[in-house]
């Protein structure tokens, strides 16, 4: 399915997961076109440039390279789209996302943790340096069916600066992923309902007769409770009773696949119906032809009521949906228009004016 518009604006998310590879289609380049100011500014970079495994997602702590602060800043959103990460902190000049910094992904560099590193100088005691990783490596990703997305492992292949107890063969660190926060526990107030009243019974349905052909128990329908609100002396009216029982034909689908498919189903059966009955009528009378020039005529007029048919019913749903009542307002109103512009033409009177000249014969001789 291809990418529409709202899902392209719609491209920066916080889910940290990876439930499908969509982002790496293509779509037209009109889809970023802004049509006022009041539209947000997307970019997407080409489907080849595009990441497929994120390894930085919403939760992680990563710091810009290049930045002189050295600030530390936690991932807030990512758009798989243009690449770009979206940090908590202060805004960037023309940035749309309000308290956000939209940073390309390569610029990125994840935070492992702070490690003791040995002293420096005259200084006794350990050092405490937060560690970055300068490459990272992956594991194979695989399906996972319960959470319905993909999974994989990360580590940090080459770390900033490099570990003390580091050798020359490379040591792979486990980057564990971020852990969602747990959801608030609100405490109980007068207007909180009680799991014993939520769970509570309060509508008991009368019983459905054993088979069909009894009759089910009457209740009162929307007429008669129309007739008890126009004339309550009248008419009593139990508010109490269940109004419909029987509600299958209302509340299911019309739409649904099986139903479609049924209709679909019987129009093909009267179809076949309709062309046994005319090679029927044509085969009792043969008048002078053979079976197969019959067979054939029949087959003829039963196409011919099926373009009739198709006919009339276009015709119907012309009028249904209401563009024969559109089409005679529009026929009345130019009638209308027609006859006020005669009207107005044949009540016409000119003002006299020196350069008037009234015809006579011998002028228009």
């Amino acid at each position: 399915m291809p990418l529409t518009v709202a899902q392209i604006r719609g491209a920066v998310t916080s889910n940290p997961w990876t439930k499908d590879f969509r982002h790496l289609q293509s779509f037209p380049v009109n889809y970023l076109k802004r049509y006022s100011f009041k539209d947000m500014r997307v970019r997407a970079a080409k489907p080849k440039d595009r990441i497929k495994y994120w390894n930085i997602v919403p939760g992680d702590r990563v710091r810009i390279r290049g930045d002189k602060d050295g600030k530390i800043l936690e991932v807030a959103k990512i758009n798989k789209l243009s690449n770009f990460i979206y940090l908590k902190g202060t805004t960037a000049k023309g940035d749309s996302d309000a308290g956000f910094k939209n940073v390309h992904y390569s610029r990125c560099q994840l935070f492992i943790g702070d490690y003791e590193f040995p002293s420096k100088g005259k200084a006794t005691e350990p050092r405490t340096l937060p560690v970055f990783a300068n490459r990272i490596g992956t594991s194979t990703p695989y399906w996972q069916p319960m959470g319905a997305r993909y999974e994989w492992e990360r580590f940090a292949v080459a770390t900033t600066p490099r570990l003390p107890d580091a050798t020359s063969t490379p040591n792979r660190i486990k980057i564990p992923w971020p852990k969602r926060p747990e959801r608030p526990k609100y405490e109980a107030t007068t207007y909180t309902a009680k799991a014993e009243d939520v769970m509570a019974i309060t509508y008991k349905p009368s019983a459905l007769p054993p088979d069909e052909i009894a009759s089910a128990t009457k209740v009162d329908s929307e007429n008669e409770y129309i007739q008890s609100v126009l004339n309550p002396q009248k008419r009593s009216y139990d508010v109490t009773a269940p109004m419909e029982l029987h509600l299958q034909k209302e509340l299911s689908n019309p739409h649904s696949r099986a139903k479609k498919q049924a209709r679909w189903q019987a129009a093909l059966a009267r179809r076949r119906e309709l062309l046994a009955q005319y090679v029927r009528n044509e085969l009792k009378d043969l008048k002078g032809r053979t079976r197969r020039e019959a067979r054939t005529e029949a087959v003829w007029k039963w196409r011919e009521r099926l373009r009739a048919d198709a006919r009339e019913e276009k015709k119907r749903r012309w009028i249904h949906r209401g563009d024969e009542a559109a089409l005679l307002r529009r026929r009345a109103r130019k009638a209308r228009k027609e006859h006020k512009r005669e009207e107005q033409l044949r009540n016409l009177a000119l003002e006299e004016a020196p350069n008037q000249v009234i015809p006579t014969l011998t002028s228009l001789s």
